[in-house]
């Protein structure tokens, strides 16, 4: 499939079955976002008290105050972007499979797509905790490698000699910071179709990410490219979406600080902003990554010569296609 094929593809599989796919992200993501929504009324609402206090008795306002925000609103608010990031979990699940079976011309509907990976949900979370301490331990030694490149730096530049100092600063940057972003990359490349393999091939976390491993073994810069542009798509169009309920948003805060409901407007108005951007995004997002994944395996395993010879013999190809041969 040319690059072509694969938007179009991902675009026509929501098209095509748009209450499975677009549905059931909004269904999850309606359950999922509720508590980050409360947690950003509750935010914007001591947001307005300090604004409306600070407005009008400034002298009441103690600097060396913490930040006027109390604990519940920044727990419900951060816990309910971890809740948000289970929601996007269990839909990357379900739209994998949705769209794995749309291959095959078969149209699933939310019982089917659910009945289809229940079973598999346990390696679904494992997998996406995996990579998410990947990502964390990769972010904290890129981090940590890059300050004390920085702080060397800066000593050696206090202790006279600046030269050096600058010339350590600028490798902390490039190398650390930069050689880092680049790991970072080339490692979600390398692993990026480990969720389509857990649903569709039904293997395990750790089987999963080396399977997807050697899938991209030379297709890197390919799949990069592919990936690097849906994202740039993706996130355009969220951004695009998700703007005029950004800005509507904080407008009743400011109209009325300190006000209950304006901060439970604001709040309203976040979440049905981001149930309706993430419906549109997340269908195009993992429809892009799985008929990625059936590209690669056409092009390196002959998965069209399989299906092909299913049409031949009169069978109807159905989820076991995806199950990986036995390598000799």
């Amino acid at each position: 499939m040319t690059l072509g094929d694969i938007l179009n593809g991902a675009f026509s599989v929501i098209r095509n079955n748009p209450r499975t796919t677009v549905g059931l992200s909004l269904v999850v993501m309606a359950i999922a976002s509720i508590v980050s929504s409360v947690g950003f009324s509750g935010y914007m609402s001591d947001y307005g008290i300090f604004l409306d206090q600070a407005m009008n008795d400034p002298a009441s306002v103690d600097p060396e105050d913490p930040l006027p925000f109390s604990a519940w609103s920044i727990i419900a608010l951060y816990g309910g972007t971890l809740l948000s990031y289970a929601g996007t979990v269990l839909i990357t699940g379900l739209l994998t499979a949705v769209i794995g079976m749309a291959v095959l011309g078969r149209k699933l509907n939310p019982s089917q797509a659910w009945a289809a990976v229940k079973g598999r949900i346990g390696a679904v979370v494992g997998l996406a905790l995996l990579q998410l301490l990947i990502f964390f331990g990769l972010t904290l030694v890129i981090t940590v490698v890059g300050l004390v490149g920085l702080f060397l730096g800066i000593f050696l530049a206090a202790s006279g000699s600046e030269a050096v100092g600058v010339a350590v600063i600028i490798a902390a940057v490039v190398l650390g910071f930069g050689g880092g972003i680049a790991l970072a990359a080339w490692i979600y490349v390398r692993i990026y179709f480990a969720m389509p393999v857990v649903v569709l091939e039904r293997l395990g976390v750790g089987g999963a990410l080396a399977r997807s491993w050697r899938l991209t073994q030379g297709s890197w810069w390919r799949v990069f490219g592919i990936v690097l542009l849906a994202t740039v798509l993706i996130g355009f169009v969220g951004s695009l979406l998700s703007t005029p309920f950004s800005i509507v948003a904080v407008i009743p805060s400011f109209a009325a600080p300190g006000e209950t409901w304006a901060a439970v407007v604001a709040g309203a108005v976040i979440y049905v902003g981001e149930v309706l951007v993430s419906s549109v995004t997340a269908p195009f997002t993992v429809g892009v990554a799985t008929l990625l994944y059936v590209d690669l395996r056409m092009r390196r395993e002959g998965l069209d010569l399989r299906l092909h010879e299913a049409a031949l013999a009169g069978y109807e190809a159905g989820p076991e296609i995806y199950l990986p041969e036995p390598r000799t």
